[in-house]
């Protein structure tokens, strides 16, 4: 199943807020440019421009009575065909450019606004982010699949949702692969589970070049957690007892001393801190989990993890993963149906964090 991106209400970036955190809407908007989405300012240049945008900006007021028809016609082509709506203006003027618009914009300040944009959107950034380098080799086994380049691997766990025997993609044929463009193999990322979902979290990992600045760690050891509060942990890491005592544990399949995954909204909300298996990406779960933590400090952890500095604007301050080392061991393991335990010498568990 094909998802498409969510519809967003209309949102009103208010004038009179300062900026919080670090974060202001020129910035907002210039990131989104940066990674390749398509924003429009008002006036646009025409209403194919609108129809075909991603994101419509409005600066009001409106000084041009003459444009006041032109902005309530570009705002209704930008609703029929799905386009998100920013207002920039002050708050007096929402009830206003509500009435004559027929729309109720959610008040936004600056550091609201990447979660107005929703984590939804993350899997379609990467998409139009990840190369064209073609596929050397494919590697598919009952836990994990890697998938490389002449000079890189990138590496998927095997989604739970597959709906293949034992997980394995027996049906597949990886040499059918071999010369595709990463960037095409990436758009599976717009299906909900399933095999072309995994091996598309590992074509768009195999397309992100190892970055330079990252530090060795695994992510389940950190400085973000709040006194008081408790840490909540998307899957059962190794050691937890160890690294992360008292740690409330969702799982899918839990343990004893595990919660079910379903009482995800029960738990997150409030916590100190947030640390997500990468699987949770992998399976098509993750935007579901980070429209729980607002405001709250997240890792994402696992060979599987993108490590891509564009996770960060969708609320992901830490992003914990692993930089292959020995390629053909790996894939060697992987062919084997080992796991992480197995492969994890053959490479290196790195850390990129926000700060």
């Amino acid at each position: 199943m094909t998802l498409p991106l969510p519809s967003l209400r209309p949102g009103w970036l208010l004038s009179e807020t300062k900026d919080f955190g670090g974060l202001s809407a020129r910035d907002f908007l210039a990131r989104l440019g940066q990674q390749r989405w398509r924003v429009e300012h008002f006036p646009c240049a025409s209403d194919s421009a609108v129809r075909d945008c991603d994101l419509l900006v409005i600066d009001l007021p409106i000084t041009d009575p003459d444009a006041e028809g032109v902005l309530d016609e570009t705002v209704s082509t930008a609703v029929l065909n799905a386009v998100p709506v920013l207002f920039h203006g002050p708050a007096a003027l929402i009830a206003t450019i509500g009435r004559r618009c027929r729309l109720s914009p959610v008040p936004l300040t600056p550091d609201e606004l990447p979660h107005w944009w929703g984590p939804e959107r993350l899997d379609e950034e990467l998409i139009r982010n990840t190369p064209s380098l073609p596929i050397t080799s494919v590697t598919l086994g009952r836990y994990w699949a890697a998938v490389e380049t002449r000079d890189t691997m990138g590496l998927a766990a095997m989604a739970h949702l597959s709906g293949l025997p034992g997980g394995k993609a027996a049906s597949l044929d990886p040499e059918s692969m071999i010369g595709m463009p990463l960037s095409t193999v990436a758009t599976g990322l717009r299906e909900l589970s399933g095999m072309a979902r995994t091996l598309a979290c590992a074509a768009v990992n195999a397309g992100i070049p190892p970055p330079p600045h990252a530090v060795t760690g695994d992510g389940l050891l950190s400085d973000h957690a709040s006194p008081g509060k408790k840490t909540v942990i998307v899957g059962r890491f190794p050691a937890l007892q160890a690294k992360r005592p008292g740690a409330i544990v969702l799982e899918m399949s839990p343990g004893p001393d595990d919660l079910p995954a379903e009482a995800a909204s029960y738990v997150i909300p409030g916590a100190g801190e947030l640390l997500v298996t990468a699987s949770a990406w992998c399976n098509g779960t993750l935007s579901g989990l980070l429209r729980l933590a607002t405001s709250i400090p997240v890792t994402l952890v696992g060979p599987g993890t993108p490590l891509s500095p564009a996770l960060h604007a969708y609320g992901i301050r830490t992003l914990g993963g692993f930089k292959a080392v020995n390629r053909n061991a790996i894939k060697a393991v992987i062919a084997n149906d080992g796991g992480v335990k197995a492969f994890k010498e053959f490479g290196e568990q790195v850390l990129l964090s926000a700060e």
